[in-house]
């Protein structure tokens, strides 16, 4: 398949509100006259902000309830007010919020369920893809909202599913004959089982969307927008002496993600290594910006220590570092924080080139 596709993935904190929005519409219409000039573009879009959180909230409160309208009315008008202040159609959410609040109602008085909990949370995607395809129209990029239940074809295990890759890839491709001319605007994180049923691919998923869009599609290149510069070599609200990483290869980064880096999620790498994709990962804030490259299956040049740090848990840090072996990686943590003692340090045996060291944090 000819290489004339570039897949763009938006996460919710791009999309947090209208001037997010906005400001995604920006981004897009910048790259068709300049990185992505003579190429198809797609998009895949995570809810809006906080919506999981508020649609969790709104699952676990359903068993409780007796009237759907209270619990779902502070999601319900954040979402309008973004229809407002876009001063898109005001009935353009008219048919989704009729079906969630159909789904909701059915689950009124009822336990919780790992299925009822897929129904429930999927509409925060439904709505921002919405919201971006209508702005995207609105601002004159002919734009196609695709539903990925129709394509992101799943088994029937809730919260967690397992996409069945050959018939995601064929779902697709035949889909990609009717978006000649168009910008299909995706929903990130969702999917369906084989009898229809909604399902999620966990938390954090919508990277793992993008990815399997973007191999489907053959793409020239695949770019996640992120709050942050890049990847790098450690959070840099944990680790001072972080620095933004400009190459990786696929392998190093998904070894940081399942080492613990929130930046990437574990399972986006496979897709692009077997298609061969480069990823970039670029900041929306700072579109400008290079970010980091990510190709290949070894790194172009030799990389610096990689740290991924755990929240403190009784006094102590989870700490690994890829890349360096055990003594290299306790004497750059100890420049670093003389002040805290390390307690155990060992190769972490589920994963390669990684140490792990538990450390107890003064005070």
């Amino acid at each position: 398949m000819k290489r004339n596709w570039v897949v763009h993935k938006f996460g919710g904190a791009s999309v947090r509100d209208a001037d997010g929005v906005r400001n995604l519409a920006h981004i897009v219409r910048h790259l068709q006259r300049a990185e992505d000039a003579g190429f198809n573009q797609a998009i895949v879009v995570s809810a809006m902000g906080k919506t999981t959180n508020a649609l969790e909230a709104v699952w676990q409160a359903l068993p409780h309830a007796t009237d759907v309208e209270p619990v779902i009315a502070t999601v319900v008008s954040s979402h309008m007010e973004v229809v407002g202040a876009l001063e898109l159609p005001p009935d353009l959410l008219e048919g989704d919020l009729a079906a969630f609040r159909a789904v909701c109602g059915s689950f009124l008085g009822q336990p919780r369920t790992d299925a009822g909990y897929d129904a429930v949370v999927g509409f925060g995607e439904r709505w921002s893809t919405r919201l971006v395809a209508a702005h995207l129209e609105r601002e004159g990029m002919a734009a196609q909202w695709t539903s990925a239940w129709s394509m992101v074809k799943t088994n029937g295990t809730h919260r967690a599913a397992e996409v069945d890759l050959v018939q995601t890839a064929d779902a697709i491709r035949s889909a990609a004959l009717g978006w000649e001319g168009v910008i299909p605007v995706m929903q990130g994180f969702v999917g369906s089982s084989e009898s229809g049923t909604p399902t999620t691919l966990g938390r954090e998923g919508s990277d793992f969307s993008g990815a399997l869009l973007a191999e489907a599609l053959a793409a020239h290149r695949f770019c996640v927008w992120k709050d942050v510069p890049g990847v790098m070599t450690g959070d840099p609200r944990l680790w001072p002496a972080a620095e933004v990483l400009s190459h990786l290869d696929h392998n190093t980064a998904e070894l940081l993600g399942r080492a613990g880096a929130g930046v990437l999620h574990p399972h986006t790498m496979a897709p692009l290594r077997r298609a061969d994709i480069p990823l970039h990962v670029r900041s929306f804030m700072d579109p400008a910006a290079p970010g980091t490259c990510i190709r290949g299956t070894a790194p172009d040049m030799p990389l610096p220590a990689l740290w991924t740090l755990s929240s403190v848990e009784e006094g102590q840090r989870t700490v690994r570092c890829i890349g360096r072996d055990r003594e290299e990686a306790c004497a750059l943590w100890s420049a670093q924080f003389p002040e805290t003692t390390i307690v155990e340090a060992a190769s972490d045996s589920a994963l390669p080139r990684c140490v792990r060291l538990v450390v107890q944090v003064a005070g």
